[in-house]
């Protein structure tokens, strides 16, 4: 649906609202240490870069692995890491010690999130 504002001549296309909305999540972060991103507040609050690499999961599950031939995991491992509550993908790691998760490590994550959204990008041309 259009906004008020947009008209199909200048709204964004899916690729620039996937590149828009993806930057903004990771400026939210940018002011944090890698040891800020790592801290868990409370059980039911996952860590910032659990959440950094649970929206890629998401994208590289339901989306490239859907879409995409031949799809190879970057890392199996991140299959049950990063699952919040999608039972029927598979197990997940329980919410409340996702603090205590030390590895892959904040650039890991982030370097995770730079070959998904590029993936995405490529997927949506």
């Amino acid at each position: 649906m259009l906004k008020r504002s947009e008209t199909p001549a200048n709204k964004p296309s899916l690729s620039a609202a996937f590149t828009t909305i993806r930057a903004k999540s990771r400026a939210l972060a940018e002011p944090l240490s890698e040891e800020d991103c790592q801290v868990q507040s409370m059980p039911d609050a996952s860590p910032v870069k659990w959440h950094l690499a649970h929206t890629s999961w998401f994208f590289e599950t339901f989306i490239l692995e859907r879409f995409e031939a031949k799809i190879k995991p970057i890392n199996p491992a991140f299959r049950m890491m990063f699952n919040s509550y999608y039972n029927g993908i598979g197990e997940k790691f329980t919410r409340a010690q996702r603090g205590l998760l030390t590895r892959p490590s904040l650039q890991e994550v982030l370097a995770y999130r730079e070959n998904i959204d590029s993936r995405i990008l490529q997927l949506l041309q």
